[in-house]
């Protein structure tokens, strides 16, 4: 795809998500023919919108597709939808970025070792000047386990491939398997209808579901209760899909052994929340896809998808 003018404004409060001007010289070397803009601000933005055919961008809202007449597509790092407007007209394509699951799946796979390999119990005995080498014999390795991922699209599968190096077992699980003929380091693929029957089976369940209503309380307090003694769980998707409460008993309660969250129904997570105080749940902040590479990854991504349109 050609692109005369090219709108960027990637601003962000986190600054690993924010463009640098390393990224703006790989910008201006691949499109040399581009007239290539850079927002100061959210004024210098719309100001600029009604010239640009291409944006790069976080955030778009429904009513600047009414100043944004020669847009053609808006492209953003972000893979939930959550802060870009559709054009209701049809006309402005919008591009999510899908190249997370690289460095997601190292969160989860960190997550993950960490249970397995008692790290934290290794902290608090090198905190108590503890040599508790004999508690290791119950440590397990992944190529023994079997790994279950509620959400198999890019982050799914991304993650799956990784898990499947180290040997790991990995039943992927879908609402609806049409259009699943990429299934890179699944073993099996089932339909969510039979995750109850599945769930007992499983070492660990990863859950990377999208927000939304269709995905509000699916998992719920029967969905736990089925999984197997002293599994884990990782969610590093959306916080809707199941209620606190049904995971903190689980936690409490049993079946599972533990948890490891990097997303939550409310963000930040507030001081109340008894999941603070559980030595048997790891907490992050919505972290998981943080790292200095992010940028870099998705100017990589874009500029491959522009010359495919």
């Amino acid at each position: 795809m050609k692109i005369n003018n090219l709108l960027i404004h990637l601003h962000n409060s986190m600054d690993a998500f924010t463009l640098k001007s390393r990224h703006v010289d790989q910008i201006r070397e691949a499109l040399p023919e581009t007239r290539i803009i850079v927002a100061e601000g959210n004024g210098d933005f719309m100001e600029k919108l009604p010239e640009a055919e291409c944006a790069l961008v976080w955030v778009f809202k429904h009513d600047w597709y009414e100043r944004a007449s020669r847009l053609k597509v808006l492209f953003t790092p972000a893979a939930g939808h959550d802060w870009i407007a559709e054009d209701p007209s049809g006309r402005v394509k919008t591009i999510y970025g899908s190249f997370h699951g690289r460095i997601m799946r190292e969160s989860l796979l960190s997550m993950m070792l960490f249970f397995n390999r008692r790290i934290g119990t290794s902290l608090d005995d090198q905190n108590n000047r503890v040599w508790g080498r004999l508690g290791y014999s119950d440590c397990v390795a992944l190529f023994s386990q079997r790994v279950m991922i509620i959400g198999c699209g890019s982050l799914g599968l991304s993650m799956a491939g990784l898990l499947k190096a180290f040997g790991a077992h990995v039943t992927g699980v879908k609402r609806n398997l049409a259009g699943s003929a990429e299934t890179t380091g699944i073993d099996r693929m089932i339909t969510f209808d039979r995750l109850e029957e599945e769930l007992p089976y499983a070492d660990h369940v990863v859950l990377v579901l999208p927000g939304g209503k269709e995905t509000d309380g699916i998992l719920t307090a029967r969905h736990f209760i089925a999984m197997k003694p002293g599994a884990y769980l990782y969610n590093l998707g959306r916080g809707n899909c199941y209620r606190e409460e049904d995971l903190v008993t689980a936690l409490e309660n049993g079946p599972l052994a533990g948890a490891a969250l990097d997303v939550f129904a409310e963000e930040p997570l507030p001081p109340s929340s008894p999941l603070w105080g559980r030595k048997n749940a790891v907490i992050t902040p919505h972290s998981s896809a943080v790292s200095r590479e992010y940028i870099d990854l998705f100017i990589q991504e874009w500029l491959e998808t522009l010359r495919g349109l």
